[in-house]
């Protein structure tokens, strides 16, 4: 039971009648749902097909109905139906029509979407959905469903992006590169799994962009001395290079010297620790020497830090021989970035700046299983770090987005 309310315009008090009463059950809120859909969408074809008219009145030099005007330039001829996808969903819209073609500014000849319904369809589909997924998940948001292929045909448009970043000049600024790989399968390859290979540098501030990423054959020192030189080229000679971080890959160690010879190789302390599981007779007792490892190796103090190392040794050698001798070896490399500044020092010490780039390329090998091409991967990856915020691409601002213009027709 409730009380009618009416309230008049321009006042401060309400008018009760207690003796007026309705019964009312409670609104489905599906059905207020679609209702301020439809409102939205009637009031968004209103003012879009306003807007169109006043551009028809402006192109043509007369108004409707009007005579005699001495600077028309053109007549009306009816009008045309045109479907429009929006963010705020599907309109139909009545498009005017001149004895001479206009133009929009609304869309594009052809256009069927907006750049900016166009951008979330692209994120989706690099966020992890199958292209067949995208379409169908998004029609029943706004009303309109997209086919695999019109997905597809988006992801296209990355590649003069990506012909930009292979050629950007870069600046002389970095003070440590971190180079990783990882493998996924390639159909065109028959199936067969490539590396593809990412290099970061690191500014002393702690910043970070990619610089190179490329599908290889394998991680051999001839391609990845390729790909080092032609970052070289482009402008990293190396001024301020100190080190430059691998997993211990002796093939990327090959690659290193061969273009920056001067630098420190620093060894990722994650592989190492994770060589203690793979080595280690007991995998129960494997986890508890690797968290005794990773707090040992975590000492801030170089001289503390020696003497947990070396107390780590003398518990655990008698038992795991074999990973004790495999995770000394040469642990004085896992210490190089030390010499670095703190904010880059942090982010120098493992590959982790590659290991997260390459965490959502596995999310959507999980997802959509083998790429098609080399092109695709790397397309894949350009774009995963587009939507990231902690590292940059060289002469491309974060807020920008993936594709500057669309001119897709379907």
């Amino acid at each position: 039971m409730a009380y009618t309310v009416n309230v008049a315009e321009n006042v401060a008090c309400w008018e009760v009648y207690p003796d007026e009463t309705f019964d009312c059950g409670r609104p489905d809120p599906h059905v207020i749902e679609s209702a301020l859909k439809n409102r939205v969408r009637e009031e968004l074809k209103a003012v879009l097909e306003a807007t169109l008219e006043c551009e028809r009145d402006a192109q043509i030099q007369a108004l409707r109905y009007e005579r005699g005007s001495l600077d028309r330039r053109d007549y009306r001829n009816g009008y045309r139906e045109r479907e429009l996808s929006t963010t705020l969903g599907s309109v139909s819209l009545r498009v005017p029509r001149a004895r001479r073609p206009l133009s929009f500014t609304l869309f594009e000849a052809y256009k069927r979407r907006w750049a900016e319904l166009d951008l979330l369809l692209l994120e989706a589909h690099i966020g992890g959905m199958s292209a067949r997924e995208v379409g169908d998940r998004i029609a029943g948001l706004l009303g309109r469903k997209w086919s695999a292929s019109t997905i597809a045909g988006l992801k296209e448009r990355l590649v003069e992006t990506l012909q930009g970043f292979r050629h950007h000049p870069l600046k002389d600024e970095y003070v440590a590169l971190v180079i990783d790989g990882m493998y996924v399968g390639i159909k065109q390859c028959l199936e067969r799994k490539r590396p593809v290979v990412a290099v970061i540098g690191v500014r002393a501030d702690g910043s970070c962009d990619l610089l190179a990423l490329r599908v290889c054959y394998s991680e051999n020192s001839n391609e990845v001395e390729g790909l080092l030189r032609h970052i070289k080229e482009r402008g990293v000679r190396g001024t301020n290079l100190q080190v430059i971080t691998i997993d211990g890959d002796k093939g990327l160690e090959a690659a290193v010297y061969a273009v920056y010879g001067t630098v420190r190789i620093q060894d990722c302390t994650f592989h190492r620790i994770n060589r203690i599981h793979r080595n280690a007779n007991s995998k129960l007792r494997s986890r508890t020497m690797m968290k005794e490892a990773a707090a040992a190796i975590a000492e801030s103090d170089p001289r503390r830090r020696r003497r947990c190392l070396k107390a780590f040794a003398e518990k655990w050698r008698e038992k795991e021989p074999k990973a004790v001798e495999c995770f000394e070896r040469d642990i004085y490399r896992s210490f190089e970035a030390q010499c670095l500044p703190k904010p880059a020092r942090t982010r120098c010490s493992t590959s982790g700046l590659c290991e997260g780039l390459f965490k959502q390329l596995r999310r959507r090998c999980r997802s959509i299983g083998h790429f098609e091409t080399p092109q695709a991967v790397e397309l894949y990856t350009l774009a995963i770090v587009a939507q990231k915020k902690w590292i940059g691409i060289p002469g491309r601002k974060h807020a920008a987005p993936l594709i500057e213009a669309f001119t897709h027709k379907s």
